[in-house]
């Protein structure tokens, strides 16, 4: 098994509603599909993946998601549909060799739900079940990442994990640009990685096996 090199910074946005009745849970498609490499060797971004995503099933965005991401409808109309989207994106992946040597990377997400609901939920919904196990969960690379609220909250002895949000100001640190702007967010939470680093963390402690 290779040594965790890199750590690939992901968080998804996602069409949505405040109420459920217009877009159900179970219906949701993800908009937004950011991802940030950052070598742990070198201790710099590699590489930064980002696509703006075409929903099918609910292809007009509510006004609650839009006020919530900032994403605009003409934006995810000029955009690929997810399958289109995920063929870039293992491109992207292969290009770094992660899809060769996925036990070199690991993702890091603002919570479980991006890797253990969205996604799975996402591929299910495009017919793209190579990525799937059986049992619908993830295979490899995708089914290892690191929780990050988890992760600061056991580093810094927190009593309670934080959102991205309490992380930043117990980090005493300002957000830059927008909260859930899938992009920003994932910047943000780098951030909030690079302290973690410099105060001595070792992700691998954090990956479950």
């Amino acid at each position: 098994m290779s040594t965790l090199r890199y750590l690939l910074v992901l968080d998804f946005e996602a069409t949505c509603d405040d109420t459920e009745r217009i877009v159900p849970r179970q219906e949701m498609e993800i908009i937004e599909f950011p991802t940030i490499i950052y070598d742990l060797q070198k201790n710099e971004v590699e590489a930064v993946f980002h696509a703006y995503v075409r929903p099918t099933l609910h292809s007009k965005l509510t006004d609650f998601c839009t006020n919530l991401t900032g994403i605009q409808q003409t934006t995810v109309d000029a955009a690929d549909p997810f399958p289109n989207v995920w063929e870039r994106y293992q491109q992207f992946l292969q290009s770094h060799n992660i899809l060769d040597d996925p036990s070199s990377a690991a993702y890091l997400t603002c919570g479980n739900w991006d890797l253990n609901t969205m996604l799975p939920l996402q591929l299910r919904l495009s017919g793209l079940t190579e990525a799937l196990t059986p049992s619908g969960t993830l295979v490899s690379p995708y089914n290892r990442w690191i929780n990050v609220k988890k992760s600061y909250q056991r580093f810094y002895g927190l009593r309670y994990p934080k959102g991205m949000d309490g992380m930043l100001r117990h980090a005493h640190m300002e957000l830059e640009g927008r909260h859930h702007s899938g992009i920003d967010d994932c910047k943000n939470i780098l951030r909030l990685v690079r302290k973690l680093l410099h105060d001595g963390w070792k992700p691998e402690t954090d990956l479950a096996a």
